[in-house]
């Protein structure tokens, strides 16, 4: 049994102003992880590597993997990186959701719980 999640890791390959992230942080992260229950903590991001943005969620409580890779997708998460990580966990590796930062990227914040 894999462990539980409480980071959702979504992959955005474009390029967007803070509005619309902000926007999506309210019109979307927020309303989709409160049907599900859950407190979102935080949201962040950076840009990513090659192309577009890596954006953090911390929700609470924690969910099992496969309702987290389920989130990432109603989310936006990449669609080949949603099957890779749908792979990964089939084949029972814990570290199934990964996205890659260079050494010493610094995450900005768009939102913070205010509880």
């Amino acid at each position: 049994m894999l462990k539980k999640q409480d980071l959702l890791e979504i992959d955005k390959d474009c390029m967007v102003p803070r509005k619309w992230l902000l926007d999506y942080v309210y019109k979307i992260v927020l309303p989709t992880c409160t049907l599900y229950g859950l407190t979102v903590l935080w949201v962040k991001y950076c840009p990513s590597e090659r192309k577009g943005l890596h954006i953090y969620i911390k929700i609470n409580p924690g969910v099992s993997a496969v309702l987290a890779l389920e989130l990432q997708y109603l989310l936006g998460d990449d669609g080949q990186r949603v099957s890779l990580n749908r792979a990964r966990m089939r084949a029972g590796f814990d570290d199934w959701n990964k996205l890659f930062e260079p050494p010493g990227r610094r995450l900005r914040t768009l939102y913070t719980s205010q509880r």
